[in-house]
C-alpha cells in the first residue's frame, strides 16, 4: 500500500531563526512499515499555499492511507488537511495520531469533525499503525482486536483498550530517507533528531508526557543509538538534537553515551539536549563529558525563580541547584537555553518582574519565557479550570506555549501579555544579555534573523499572538 504520513505546518515562529526540526515520530513509524511504499511530508518546511501543495502531493503520489500527526496547537491544521484529502479522493483512509489525538480521542470521536478521520491511533504508533495497515491490506477488518486504536463502527467511534508501552529495542531504526521535504537546520547547520529514551518519572503539573507513557522511563540500547548516529553522519548531517523527554534521568548512562560518541569518532557532530536542573547539577563530571563528546547547547528546564511557583508546578528541590547547573555547563563552553514559565496562579506583576530579573541575573545564554499553558488533561488545567483562570478553553490553535490563554488571581490575560511585552523589551535588549550571550556570539551571520526575532517577540506580545505560526493556506 502507498502510505503518506503528514506532519502539520504549525510552528512556534520564535524558533524560525534558530531551528527547523523534522518530525522524528513519523520517521520511526515509517521505519516499522516494512515492505510498504511510504512517503513523509513535513509541512513545517513548506509554509506557503499549503492547500495547493498538499493537493499536488496527493495527486502525484496517490496514497491509499494518509496518517496525520498533530500536537494540540496543530489540531486545526490536521482537520484542514483531512478535508483536503477527502476533497481529492473520498476513498482515502485518514488516520489521526500524535499527542493531541492520544489525549483527546474521546472528544475528537464525539466531535463535529469526527467524520474527517477513519481511525485514531493513540499512544505510540510504531506497533498500532502497522497492525491497522495489515488489517486494511488483508480486508479482514478485525479492528476491534488492535489495542490503542479507535475506529468508527455503526456511525460512532469505538475505542479499544490502550496499547501497552512499546519495547523500544524491538523497533527498527527510523527511516530518515523517505521525507519529501528536508530543510532541517539548527543555528545554520544541517541537523536531525534522535531519541535515546522515552518518558519521564517527574510529576510536573503542566506536562502531558505522563498521560502518554505514565510516569515511566524506557531506554534504547546505546549500541542502537550509535548505529543511528553513524548513519546520519554518513548522510552529511552535522548535528543532532536528542529529543528525549528527560535525558538526564540516568546521568551515568548519558556519560556512557558521551564516551561512546568519542570512541566512535562521532564527536565531530554537534549535539543539543533538553535537561533537568537536577540532572546537570547532580554530577560535576557530566558537563565535561558532554563537552568532550561535542554537545554545544543544553535547554535547561529552570521554569521559575520563585520557590512557591516551583512548588505549585510540582518541581521541588530545583531552585538551590539552578545556578550550579548553569555554571557547570557554561564553564565547559556549553551554551544554555533557560526555559521559564510565567503566569502561575498566584503571580502578580511584581512576581513576573522578579522572574525576568532572575533570568537576567542567572546569566543563561538565552532565556525562553513562556506563559503557563493549560494543555488538555494536565493537572494544571484542572486546577485552573476549577478556579476560573482559563480565558481560552477551546481554541487550541493558540496553545503554543507563548500566547496567554489564562489569567492569574491578580492579573488579567491582557495584563499578563503586556507584562511579557515590557519585561521582554527590557530583557532581550539589555546590554548585559547581548554582551554575554553565547547565543549572539555563535554566528554573526545569524544576527539579522535574531534581531528580527526579538522584534517579532515584541510585536506578537503587543497583539496577543506571540510567536503564532506564520504558515498560510
Amino acid at each position: 500500500m502507498r502510505i503518506l504520513l503528514i506532519a502539520m505546518p504549525d510552528t512556534i515562529s520564535a524558533l524560525d531563526a534558530v531551528m527547523h526540526m523534522p518530525n522524528l515520530g513519523l520517521c520511526s513509524i515509517a521505519g516499522n512499515l516494512n515492505g510498504r511504499e511510504v512517503k513523509i511530508v513535513d509541512l513545517a518546511f513548506h509554509n506557503k499555499n499549503m492547500a495547493g501543495f498538499i493537493w499536488r502531493i496527493l495527486h502525484e503520489f496517490r496514497p491509499e492511507i494518509v496518517g496525520l500527526s498533530a500536537m494540540t496547537f496543530q489540531f486545526d491544521s490536521a482537520r484542514r488537511v483531512a478535508q483536503i484529502c477527502r476533497s481529492v479522493n473520498p476513498g482515502i483512509i485518514t488516520v489521526l495520531g500524535g499527542y493531541h489525538a492520544s489525549l483527546m480521542y474521546e472528544e475528537i470521536g464525539a466531535g463535529a469533525d469526527s467524520g474527517l478521520f477513519d481511525f485514531i491511533v493513540r499512544g505510540e504508533g510504531e506497533i498500532t499503525f502497522p497492525k491497522l495497515v495489515h488489517e486494511l491490506e488483508t480486508c479482514h477488518g478485525e479492528f476491534g482486536l488492535i489495542q490503542g486504536l479507535s475506529f468508527r463502527k455503526d456511525g460512532r467511534f469505538q475505542h479499544n483498550p490502550p496499547a501497552p508501552l512499546v519495547d523500544l529495542n524491538a523497533l527498527n531504526l527510523p527511516d530518515h530517507n523517505c521525507r519529501l521535504l528536508d530543510g532541517a537546520r539548527y543555528l545554520g547547520r544541517r541537523f536531525d533528531c534522535v531519541e535515546t529514551s522515552r518518558g519521564c518519572t517527574m510529576g510536573c503539573k503542566f506536562c502531558s508526557i505522563a498521560h502518554m507513557y505514565g510516569r515511566s522511563i524506557r531506554f534504547f540500547t546505546l549500541e542502537r543509538i550509535i548505529a543511528e548516529l553513524k548513519g546520519l553522519k554518513q548522510q552529511g548531517v552535522e548535528g543532532v538534537f536528542f529529543v528525549d523527554d528527560n535525558i538526564t534521568l540516568d546521568v551515568q548512562r548519558l556519560k556512557n553515551l558521551c564516551d561512546l560518541i568519542v570512541d566512535e569518532k562521532l564527536d565531530s557532530m554537534s549535539y543539543v539536549i533538553q535537561a533537568s536542573v537536577k540532572g546537570i547539577a547532580s554530577d560535576p563530571e557530566l558537563a565535561g563529558r558532554l563537552k568532550s563528546a561535542g554537545f554545544k547547547w543544553v535547554f535547561l528546564g529552570i521554569e521559575n525563580g520563585i520557590a512557591k511557583n516551583l512548588e505549585s508546578m510540582g518541581k521541588t528541590g530545583v531552585l538551590n541547584n539552578t545556578q550550579r547547573a548553569v555554571s557547570l555547563l557554561q564553564e565547559q563552553g556549553i551554551g544554555v537555553f533557560g526555559g521559564f514559565i510565567i503566569g502561575n496562579p498566584d503571580d502578580s506583576r511584581e512576581d513576573i518582574q522578579a522572574t525576568y530579573r532572575f533570568a537576567l541575573e542567572l546569566g543563561v545564554d538565552h532565556p525562553i519565557m513562556q506563559c503557563m499553558t493549560p494543555y488538555p488533561k494536565t493537572e494544571i488545567r484542572e486546577q485552573l479550570l476549577s478556579e476560573g483562570l482559563i480565558t481560552n478553553r477551546e481554541d487550541f490553535s493558540l496553545y503554543n506555549g507563548f500566547i496567554c490563554n489564562i489569567c492569574t488571581r491578580h492579573m488579567s490575560s491582557r495584563e499578563l501579555t503586556m507584562s511579557m511585552f515590557w519585561e521582554g523589551l527590557r530583557l532581550y535588549f539589555h546590554p548585559r544579555y547581548l554582551a554575554k550571550s553565547r547565543f549572539w556570539q555563535y554566528s554573526p551571520l545569524l544576527w539579522p534573523s535574531l534581531v528580527a526575532n526579538n522584534f517579532r517577540y515584541l510585536i506578537g506580545a503587543a497583539r496577543g499572538r506571540m510567536f503564532a505560526s506564520r504558515h498560510s493556506w
